[in-house]
This record gives C-alpha cells, structure tokens and sequence, in this order.
C-alpha cells in the first residue's frame, strides 16, 4: 500500500490518479468548472469513483482511455461508473455532463512509478472574504509577537481536510487528504490517511484503516484492526467486525463478525458468525455459522431457539429436508415413499373412520 501525492493506492485495483486541470466549455459569468479531487478504481467490485467539487446535475459521460463507461450513479460531489478490465498502464480520465463542462484527470492502474515533476502553478482563485478585525497589543516583547505569528501561520497553512468531524484524544491523527471522514471516541480512525467518508464512533474504533472508504463503526474496538484498505463494511456492536479483512459486510451485536476475514457477510446477534472466520456470502442470525462455509444462511442458536414459525405464505422453491439429508439417491426416494405411504394411510383412515 503506497500513497501518491495524496490519491489512492487501493489492493485489487492497484490504482492512483493525479489531477491534470480541469476543463469547462463557455465564458463569461458562468458557475465554476467541475474539478476532479480524487478518483479510487475498486477492481474486486468492477468500480472506478470519482469525487470532487462543482458536479452538474445529470449523469456525467465518462471516458477512460477509449473506453466509455456506463455510470451507475451520480451526486453533487460524487460519481461511479463500472471499470472494466484493463491493462496497468496510464490512462487519461474524462467526465463530460450535458452543460457541456468537462474535467479530466490521468489514472495509472498497475505498479505506480515514481511521482513526476511538479506541474505549472494554476491560476489565482477569486479573493477571499475579509476575516474579523484585529486585537491590539501594547508591550509585547518582539520574541512573543513572532512566536505567535508563526503558529498562525502553521495553522493557517494546515486546514482540515474538507467535511472532517473529530472529537477525543488522537481521533483522525493521522489523516492527511483523506475527506468527509467523522471520529468520536479515544483513537477513533487513529491510522486513517487517505481513506474517505469512514464513521467510527466508540472507543479504538476503526483503528486499522488507513485508506479504506464507505465504512461505519459503532461500538468500543468495533472494526479495530480491520485491513487498511477495507471497503463498505457496517459494524455496530463493541468488537463487532474487529479482526474483518473483507469488504462490504455488515454485523450487528456485540462480537458478531469478530474474525471475519470474508465479504459480503451479514451477521446478526450475539458472536454471531464467530466460528467462520473466512466465508463469504453467508447471513447469520444469532448463529456462530461453520468454520469455511460459504453462501449459506443460518437462523437460531441449537439449544435456545426450539421452534420456527413463519406467518403468512412460505415459499420454498427447492428440496427441503426435515431432519438429517439422505446421502444417496436411493436414500432419497426411499424417503418420499415413506412420506407417500403415510400419506396414503392418513387419507385411508379419513375416508374409512370405522
């Protein structure tokens, strides 16, 4: 995992994007032109993402290379279109809306190089608005006045990154371009750098990501040592999710996900999940799951829940089993004819009561 220049590295996608300038149709008195700040390419999830500032309304046409590329969704500030296949290499990003504004960008996929020279200097933005007045001092000796100067300027020249929200000791400490990124509780998204639009609200919450997105963490260590680079994951319980190194999985309840290290997982209910730490696509509820399995969903806890009652229409549109599966094809029909013959019975001694 490496940063460069302040964009993204993601595992999957091996992706980093540098601006170019952005580029706008028209003169005169017109909205600013669209300008692209990031661009994160999710291969895993077959997504490119790009975020800025002064998105037109509408969809955007987006271009990569020669490629265009369907747009799944658009906002104000953010938009994502699906990511083919690609060769690594250095591609040049294009986003078009229907005004007719334009902002491009380049995105190398692949091993990233080392970072080329620094570009020309962009022209000067429109002039602020006055800040407040100014407090006089009389006396002050010249060693203080200077000292105070230049922590004005430290801060000055340092300003949080667009939307954060931080509160408690070290929450945020590390970020450094990452943006929309809100921490509250001791150590909240400690290690974040480059990551966006996480929540971590409890105690070491979401400690582990780095440049990670999309991810919500409630709960005292919930999501504490998940991988740097996690994705869309929900974790709302203490150590809910607290080992995940997998992507879009969502548990709620104290431990539940504890050691996931699979995707797209949703495990409901006390340690629920615990016990398979490496599948995928399983539904948990109030179940600790089986080590390795995949795509399967489990309801209840042996034991403690003794009965299942389902109102309304059920629909089961393949085999069920009641009690243990038959291991064979023999097995199998030796048990419809069973259930056949009792049925023949039961309807038998309704017919004939005497």
């Amino acid at each position: 995992m490496r940063n460069i220049r302040g964009f993204r590295l993601l595992s999957g996608g091996l992706a980093a994007a540098f601006c170019i300038g952005p580029s706008a149709s028209g003169a005169g008195a017109q909205a600013p032109p669209p300008v692209i700040t990031a661009a994160f390419a999710d291969a895993e999830n077959a997504t490119l993402t790009l975020d800025g500032v002064g998105f037109r309304s509408g969809f955007p046409v987006v271009f990569l290379g020669n490629h265009e590329l369907p747009v799944r969704w658009a906002t104000e500030s953010t938009a994502a279109a699906w990511l083919p296949e690609l060769r690594p290499g250095t591609y040049r990003l294009s986003a078009r809306w229907p005004d007719g504004s334009q902002a491009d960008f380049h995105l190398t996929i692949g091993a990233v190089g080392p970072a080329g020279p620094e570009g020309s200097r962009g022209p000067e933005g429109p002039r602020g608005l006055p800040g407040p007045g100014g407090v006089a001092h009389f006396g002050d000796p010249p060693a203080a006045a200077e000292a105070e100067d230049a922590a004005a300027e430290t801060a000055l020249a340092l300003p949080p990154p667009v939307g954060t929200t931080r509160y408690g000791t070290d929450a945020l400490r590390d970020l450094a371009t990452g943006i929309r990124n809100t921490a509250f509780g001791f150590n909240g998204l400690i290690n974040v750098t480059t990551g966006g639009q996480n929540t971590a609200v409890g105690w070491r919450a979401l400690t582990g990501v780095r440049s990670g997105r999309l991810n919500t963490a409630v709960g005292s260590v919930a999501m504490q040592n998940a991988t740097a680079a996690a994705v869309g994951n929900v974790a709302v319980g203490h150590a809910a999710l607290r080992h995940t190194r997998g992507s879009y999985n969502v548990a709620i309840g104290n431990a539940a996900g504890f050691r996931n290290r699979g995707s797209h997982n949703i495990a409901i209910g006390l340690n629920a999940g615990l016990s398979n730490p490496a599948g995928s696509n399983n539904v948990y509820l109030w179940h600790q799951g089986v080590a390795g399995e995949s795509g399967i969903i489990r309801i209840g806890t042996a034991g403690t829940h003794t009965e299942t009652r389902l109102t309304g229409n059920t629909y089961l549109p393949q085999t069920v089993f009641v009690g243990t599966p038959p291991t064979s094809l023999e097995g199998l029909l030796a048990d419809i004819r069973g259930d056949v013959g009792d049925l023949e019975g039961r309807v038998e001694s309704l017919e004939n009561p005497n």
